[in-house]
């Protein structure tokens, strides 16, 4: 029998660009003459033609792939820029922190010479100190490449998804990066977004390689943004702006505060616009000068996925000049890539990500990391250098369950005794059923769908007309927006490995007879914003809305939820279409909690399932191909019977939280002693109001503890939880 040898892995790790040139750069690697590289060129290309899937011979390659330079680009430093955004003393100082950290990211460029192609599913793994990165290639055709990083000891998060766009133009390739860059300093609460500058490979008159374009930095919690300019050289390769930046720092009313000069491989001055003091804020020779290759820590923890691993015998060949031996080594790799891919397609099966949630929209290619953090890597870079607590009373209720169970409870016209932030989260946390865990178990996406909708619609609970909750106060555990009343959701299932965010606001309006679509006088209040649920194990991201709240005044009384919910897997293209319907004009006919929709696969609009049946008792489902019918969701058994949470250790209950906040007004609603109630709850509004007026004296914002919060153009709220999962609470259920 002949045992087959198994082949010896082959890591190889290549010192990083660095300020000096490519002949330096490496005492073992020096690239063939380039002029005969750019006479080859022209031999396979043509002016307009998308380079997108050019494939360039060893003799063209630098003996590291894409990944790696992205990787270089953040942990080869010879300073801790990161470390000096964290201890910025301001928003200001750290801005111009994050500034100079942004600009340490351009690495010089060697002309003629480019790095491999990542192949699909390739990664790269490396940590320096406590920070943790790691990449992959989460396309091929584009190339789209994610970053994850992590820094536990700072409490730094980066985030990248960024694609290069590369296109001949005659004399020239100019590679457009396109994406997005964040860095989070979580400590702070702030998040930067950037943008990263253009390649551009000159080939005649006089050949060269440069970074040109426009950089944009902007922290959304603060309002402070920089453009930077990336300048070229002229015509013929010369004069000053050859990697010249210049650029400005703005506050959030556009005011100038700083001017940015220099050049990105040398000095970087800043100049303060109202003193005129001039400063350096970046020194590359002291930051990308001097970089040491990568140490290989751990070899057999290295994944097959590894750059290092995956091109390993090319790098090796390229760094002794086995060009037929590289070419075989190259043609290998590719090989088994398309061999990949036609395995796939032949079984009908679409490559997906392990460790980012991809989508691909209009806008641009986006990804979120599934992993909370990044763990430590098997390759590595060298570092260089007793109060007392006043009593309180926590009153917690029942929660809303099928039926007018407290009618009895409050007369009309007052309040129910709990906050809307307890309505928002009973509608998850108080079920007899543990519909979270149907989701995740799922055979196939499309059954993981129709467990979401279930859960979608286990969220949809009774209101009784006449009777509202209370408005949550600003920073009230948790809301995060007063006027307009925007409330965040973050929650985390360890054991399932599910997480929901949720970002909503109610948009109350009052609608006469003649300006409404639903029949009557009515209030009809429009929930705006994004709930996000995460089944982390099956890497799907689930995204949906809710209905809204139709109050009607004339000619009957009622209340119900009415309108549109879609529930969208952005991984899987599964869409579920729902339609809450309202009564007839006179609040009779069949149609009271009413619910009908479908279930469609967005990419052949093929409808696959029907959903029928009212969300307060049975809803059911039928299979379009089968025409088996059943039931998906019986109210009954979700959300009867349900008991009030209990305190389980009420000196840990926060000051923030809504039941201790309004403890006093809910005791007093609860025994009807109503005179007690308006004082209770009139103290905790001019208590709202006092400290709104002393922000409003010291000019401050206030600024949520856990969410990063963000409002788009359009008036679009969105929200980011800060920690990374949600620990175990004092109030149980």
């Amino acid at each position: 029998v002949k045992i087959e040898e198994k082949k010896e892995t082959k890591i190889v790790l290549t010192r990083p660009l660095t300020l000096v040139r490519e002949s330096e750069s490496d005492a073992s690697y020096k690239a063939p003459n380039f002029l005969q590289r750019i006479l080859s060129l022209f031999k396979n290309v043509r002016p307009g033609s998308d380079l997108t899937r050019f494939q360039l011979p060893p003799q063209f390659n630098l003996p590291k792939s894409q990944l790696q330079c992205y990787g270089e680009s953040v942990y080869c430093t010879a300073m801790d820029m990161l470390s000096m955004c964290n201890s910025g003393q301001d928003p200001v100082d750290r801005f111009i922190s994050v500034v100079a950290w942004c600009i340490s990211t351009t690495r010089p460029v060697n002309f003629g010479v480019a790095p491999y192609n990542p192949i699909l599913g390739e990664t790269h793994h490396v940590s320096k100190g406590t920070l943790n990165l790691f990449f992959e290639q989460i396309s091929h055709h584009p190339p789209v490449t994610a970053l994850h990083a992590t820094d536990e000891k700072e409490n730094i998060e980066m985030i990248w998804c960024q694609q290069p766009v590369p296109k001949f133009n005659g004399t020239s390739v100019e590679a457009k990066v396109h994406g997005k860059r964040v860095l989070k300093l979580l400590n702070h609460c702030e998040t930067y977004e950037m943008n990263c500058p253009h390649l551009l490979l000159r080939i005649l008159p006089v050949p060269g390689a440069d970074w040109i374009g426009k950089v944009n930095i902007r922290c959304l919690e603060t309002g402070l943004e920089a453009k930077l300019s990336y300048r070229s050289p002229n015509f013929l390769g010369m004069g000053s702006n050859h990697r010249m930046i210049k650029g400005k720092i703005l506050d959030s009313s556009l005011k100038l505060l700083y001017e940015v000069d220099g050049h990105w491989d040398r000095i970087v001055n800043l100049k303060d616009t109202k003193n005129g003091e001039v400063r350096v804020i970046y020194d590359a020779k002291e930051v990308i000068s001097g970089l040491e290759t990568p140490i290989l820590k751990d070899k057999e923890s290295v994944w097959p996925t590894e750059s290092v691993n995956v091109w390993g015998e090319l790098s090796q060949a390229i760094l002794s000049k086995e060009w037929d031996k590289a070419r075989e080594a190259k043609l290998e790799v590719e090989e088994r890539q398309r061999e990949l891919m036609r395995e796939k397609e032949l079984k009908g099966e679409t490559w997906i990500s392990k460790h980012f949630l991809v989508s691909n929209k209009k806008e641009g290619w986006e990804c979120s990391p599934i992993h909370k953090s990044v763990p430590a890597a098997p390759i590595i870079v060298a570092q260089v250098l007793g109060v007392k607590v006043q009593e309180t009373n926590i009153v917690l209720t029942k929660p809303f369950s099928l039926g007018n169970e407290a009618d009895s409870e409050l007369p009309p016209l007052f309040n129910f005794p709990k906050s809307q932030l307890q309505c928002y989260g009973e509608s998850i946390y108080s079920t007899s059923s543990d519909l979270l865990s149907r989701c995740n178990t799922g055979q196939s996406p499309l059954e993981r769908l129709i467990s979401v909708v279930a859960w979608s619609i286990s969220t949809t609970r009774p209101a009784i007309f006449g009777v509202a909750p209370y408005n949550p106060t600003l920073g009230e555990t948790h809301h995060v927006s007063h006027h307009p009343p925007v409330s965040a959701l973050h929650a985390t299932y360890e054991k399932e490995n599910i997480q929901i965010i949720w970002s909503q606001y109610p948009v109350p309006k009052f609608n006469g007879i003649t300006t409404t679509k639903y029949a009557g006088t009515s209030v009809e209040a429009q929930v705006h914003g994004k709930r996000q649920l995460k089944l982390l194990n099956h890497g799907e991201t689930y995204e949906m809305n809710s209905p809204h709240l139709l109050i009607k005044i004339l000619p009957v009384p009622g209340i119900d939820w009415v309108g549109n919910v879609n529930i969208r897997c952005i991984e899987t293209g599964l869409v579920a279409e729902l339609c809450y319907m309202n009564q007839s004009f006179f609040g009779f006919g069949g149609s009271k909690r009413l619910i009908k929709g479908k279930i469609i696969d967005s990419s052949s609009l093929k409808i696959l399932c029907e959903v029928n049946g009212h969300w307060d008792s049975t809803v059911t489902l039928k299979e379009t191909s089968s025409e088996e019918v059943r039931v998906i969701y019986d109210a009954k058994e979700v959300i009867s019977g349900l008991q009030a949470p209990t305190v389980k250790d009420a000196e840990n209950v926060w000051p923030t939280e809504s039941a201790r906040v309004w403890s006093e007004l809910s005791q007093a609603i609860l025994s009807k002693d109503w005179e007690k109630a308006r004082e209770t709850k009139k103290a905790v509004e001019e208590r709202q109001r006092e400290l709104l007026k002393e922000r409003e004296s010291k000019g401050e914002t206030w600024v949520p503890k856990h969410f990063i919060l963000c409002q788009s153009k359009e008036g679009i709220w969105d929200c980011l939880p800060i920690q990374k999962w949600v620990p175990a609470s004092p109030i149980v259920t």
